[in-house]
């Protein structure tokens, strides 16, 4: 296993070329919210069998992860096999998307985004207006 990089300034960066190079049960690295896991020593230990780990590697496994429900000692458990960070900003915005997503299915309140509320306001008024024209020309008969 690779030295790890918590809390060193100097985190080796890994590319969607390393993750897919390790993709075994002799070497496999895990991407979760950004941060690249070594993860090979764990893959006997996983208490949901080392496919469900092995299926998610050479890719972001954020969503998997998330989708999960880890608990937080699992979270906190993966730190110690946490090797370094992943180059690309694109993981960073997706991994945003994941987060909020999974804090919704979770039940938990997040800024709702303005664009949504005009669109279903768009969507309602012209039932809106449907309602209140059948009300008025029903009123007068």
């Amino acid at each position: 296993m690779c030295e790890g990089a918590e809390g060193n300034g100097d985190a080796k960066l890994y590319k969607l070329s390393d993750l897919k190079a390790h993709t075994t049960e002799k070497s496999c690295f895990l991407l979760v919210h950004g941060k690249v896991y070594d993860v090979t020593d764990f893959l006997d230990e996983h208490p949901g069998g080392y496919d469900i780990i092995l299926n998610t590697t050479g890719r972001d496994a954020t969503e998997d992860f998330e989708e999960i429900g880890h608990s937080n000692a699992a979270r906190e458990m993966l730190d110690k096999y946490l090797i370094g960070n992943f180059e690309g900003s694109s993981v960073s915005d997706k991994t945003e998307q994941v987060v909020k997503k999974t804090a919704v299915s979770a039940g938990q309140t997040t800024n709702s985004d303005p664009g949504t509320l005009v669109t279903a306001f768009k969507a309602l008024l012209p039932l809106l207006i449907i309602l209140v024209a059948a009300y008025f020309a029903l009123g007068k008969k």
